[in-house]
């Protein structure tokens, strides 16, 4: 996520942030207070940065801070939130400091979390994910998302996955279903071209979103098991299969069936052109779930791209949205680690549901007060196939950083697919030579 998941610094570090959630000043150290303060009934207050910045999503991580708040009246969570890209740029030299938070929302993979691991400022949680039934609660592949050289260093914060939403009222328009094969897609694209309709909202001035583009198209037209050779070290970005993934992507946007001129639109943009119907499908993640039903209300749904080799299952990329972490030098460790394993408790499992958020641990669907693109979303992402990989946050930084630009030059047609995943696999090989991966 960039997620998706894909907080806020000192003033020491950066001023004149504004807020996205519950303050609009920028949280300061929390008060050097340790577990031994507690035997003598003061209060502890845990520094919380997350990126939950959606309003519904924002609500229920309010709900579960009082809800734990209530039975641990000796602790204080002070929330602060803002949007991931800006966190990036910001968690770093805020855990440097040791100003900075005691709990963390941040993206998982080599390129982020490990960072952050192998430079030593994040807690080792081995010991208590088994003490506290942690590897238990949660599936093994996301506890492997959160772990670096054999050591567990955060919690998975939310499955995500990556898909095509529709507008309902335009297929009905256009006289068309929800494709089961690629050729039908694009026949659905060429209807929506034809109506002078766009039929798939497509941006990437903020360069991330082409990532998940990628995902889409190498999990549709290569398919997990070489995604699995090459994470492996089996096989390499630089071959024809993945090649073709790219070019089939830009033929979307060659034959007009895309937004035009994708690197002048924002995220945001994006969304908006597809909210108000003048697109009729969107490729994004299903963290915007939330967002879609508030905008659009009965009228989206959402499916997975078919693939375009007959052969492949019908899989989607995807993985954990993002991890929640703790900082090596907090000194309010016990407080710290009671709040997040509170967070994904059976307790809490229905709020984040409700919350159109599916959280690392499971629940019977029809048991909540959800809506009907989560619940759809839900039972595609436990679908006998399972799901392929959300690759950028499984690179290593150099690694997206390189793609990124070379996925625009594909987009504005100044470079092929084969150029592309050439120079991925150059980086990838040097990034792994120095033991970053």
């Amino acid at each position: 996520m960039k997620n998706v998941i894909r907080s806020v610094v000192p003033v020491m570090l950066i001023s004149g942030l504004v807020l996205t959630a519950c303050s609009t000043k920028a949280p300061g150290k929390a008060a050097n207070t340790t577990t031994e303060n507690v035997k003598k009934g003061e209060v502890v207050t845990v520094n919380f940065w997350d990126n939950y910045t959606d309003q519904t999503q924002s609500k229920a991580m309010d709900t579960i801070i009082a809800n734990f708040e209530k039975q641990n009246a000796n602790i204080k969570i002070k929330r602060s939130s803002m949007k991931a890209d800006d966190q990036r740029k910001l968690i770093k030299p805020a855990l440097l400091s040791k100003d900075g938070p005691d709990l963390f929302a941040y993206d998982a993979g080599p390129g982020y979390l490990g960072v952050l691991a192998n430079a030593n400022l994040l807690m080792d949680l081995t010991a208590k994910s088994e003490s506290l039934g942690w590897n238990k609660r949660f599936p093994a592949w996301i506890q492997e998302r959160n772990t670096f050289n054999k050591k567990v260093y955060g919690v998975g914060t939310q499955v995500e996955m990556l898909g095509v939403y529709y507008n309902k009222k335009i297929f009905k328009d256009l006289g068309v279903n929800v494709p089961k094969t690629y050729e039908e897609f694009l026949a659905i694209c060429k209807a929506a071209k034809d109506k002078g309709i766009v039929g798939i909202s497509l941006d990437d001035k903020d360069q991330w979103p082409a990532f998940h583009l990628e995902s889409i198209f190498y999990t549709a037209v290569a398919g997990k098991t070489e995604m699995d050779a090459v994470l492996n070290g089996q096989k390499s970005f630089d071959q024809p299969i993945f090649a073709e993934s790219l070019d089939t992507f830009k033929k979307l946007i060659t034959d007009g069936y895309t937004t035009k001129s994708p690197l002048a639109i924002s995220y945001d943009d994006g969304n908006k052109e597809f909210f108000t119907g003048k697109a009729a499908m969107r490729m994004t993640g299903t963290w915007m779930v939330s967002g879609m039903v508030e905008n659009l209300k009965d009228d989206v749904g959402f499916f997975v791209l078919p693939s375009v080799k007959p052969n492949l299952p019908l899989m989607a990329p995807g993985g954990i949205g993002g991890t929640f972490a703790i900082s090596s030098s907090t000194p309010r460790a016990d407080e710290t680690i009671k709040f997040l394993d509170y967070m994904y408790s059976n307790e809490t499992a229905k709020i984040w549901y409700e919350a159109s958020i599916i959280p690392p641990m499971t629940i019977d669907v029809n048991t909540i007060n959800a809506n009907a693109l989560f619940k759809e979303v839900v039972n595609l992402s436990a679908a006998p196939a399972g799901l392929s990989y959300s690759l950028d946050v499984l690179m290593p930084q150099k690694v997206n950083d390189a793609t990124m630009n070379d996925l625009q030059e594909l987009i504005a047609g100044k470079k092929t697919g084969a150029e592309v995943v050439k120079n991925k696999q150059k980086v990838y090989a040097e990034e792994k030579a120095k033991g970053n991966n």
